[in-house]
């Protein structure tokens, strides 16, 4: 998706710190993961919000995981690079998209939409 290689894009290209940017960038992947599970249990049947339930428990210890590993492999501190890589991450968010996606921008379609009722 355009999300995930927008992240991507910005992984070093040496080791270790290519192993410790994946790391992050799949951290930041599943955090965002577990806030759309957490936002769409409430609106699911039973059964399914029992099965989301149990992918947010699973992707909430993937992330963390993934920064316990991050920093396990690092030499350095990593806070400077999880803070470029949410920065990045928020661009990614907040522009148009035009493929949606669980992890996408917002839609165009929606953007078009929304504008087209404040004109009106």
């Amino acid at each position: 998706s355009r999300y995930a290689g927008g992240l991507i894009q910005y992984i070093r290209t040496f080791e270790p710190e290519k192993l410790v940017d994946t790391l992050i960038c799949g951290a930041i992947i599943e955090a965002r993961s577990c806030e759309r599970f957490a936002k769409l249990v409430d609106k699911l049947d039973e059964q399914l919000s029992k099965f989301y339930q149990s992918l947010l428990k699973s992707e909430s210890r993937h992330f963390r995981d993934y920064l316990a590993l991050a920093r396990t492999y690092s030499s350095d501190a990593i806070d400077d690079r999880i803070d470029f890589f949410l920065n990045e991450e928020q661009s990614l968010i907040l522009a148009d998209d035009f493929e949606f996606r669980f992890h996408s921008g917002v839609p165009v379609e929606s953007v078009e939409c929304i504008k087209a009722e404040v004109e009106s």
